[in-house]
């Protein structure tokens, strides 16, 4: 087992989790979901990248349930955050489209271009995950087509985007196409061309939603 984890962890001298020991082991959890899958990472990992005992790691989180769960916690309050400052900015609802894309992209931009959506990587192993992170994911998707909703009803009303506000099912189903493409593309992306790929692939999607 040391020798998978030195294996997985070679390489993250780049990595540099801040905050206390919790956070530090949040942020490794992250880091190794999001470029390597839930399943692809245990407590040693942790312990070793953080420098503690593998005990200690069961003082914070008593089984890599409660981890996942406690991450996607602090996760969904984060994206949260960034999706509540681009609908309450003062620009059309294809700049917020914009903005709203490119926080996938930065995720992608990020260390060395192999990240994808935190959730994006659980929702490809749900059968893996206990129901109360599951629950956490559907949590995810909804807020998020909530938020895309918004934005393509803004860029509707403000004539930047071109979608019909006749049909709620319509508003709703091209919510789901904006991230579904976004969440596919970055798995796509982080396996070919990186960020390069991904963001020409954001320009084509909101130009195909532009009213001009």
């Amino acid at each position: 087992m040391a020798d998978a984890a030195s294996n997985l962890l070679k390489g993250w001298e780049t990595i540099e989790p801040t905050g206390n020991t919790r956070e530090k082991l949040l942020d490794v959890a992250q880091e190794l979901i999001q470029t390597r899958g839930i399943n692809a990472f245990s407590f040693q990992h942790l312990s070793q990248a953080v420098g503690i005992r593998k005990a200690s790691v069961h003082h914070h989180f008593a089984t890599k349930a409660d981890l996942i769960e406690s991450l996607m916690a602090r996760y969904l309050a984060d994206f949260e955050g960034l999706t509540k400052g681009i609908l309450a900015s003062k620009v059309n609802g294809k700049t917020k489209l914009k903005r709203y894309c490119n926080l996938f992209l930065e995720t992608l931009k990020s260390g060395k271009h192999e990240k994808s959506c935190l959730c994006g990587m659980l929702m490809a192993e749900v059968s893996s995950v206990e129901e109360p992170v599951q629950n956490q994911i559907r949590q995810f998707l909804r807020d998020n087509l909530d938020v895309l909703e918004s934005i393509l009803r803004d860029g509707s009303r403000d004539g930047s985007l071109n979608v019909t506000l006749n049909s709620q099912k319509s508003i709703k189903s091209t919510a789901l196409v904006v991230l579904s493409t976004l969440e596919g593309g970055l798995l796509i992306a982080r396996s070919d061309h990186g960020p390069e790929q991904f963001s020409g692939m954001v320009t084509r999607l909101v130009a195909l939603l532009s009213a001009t």
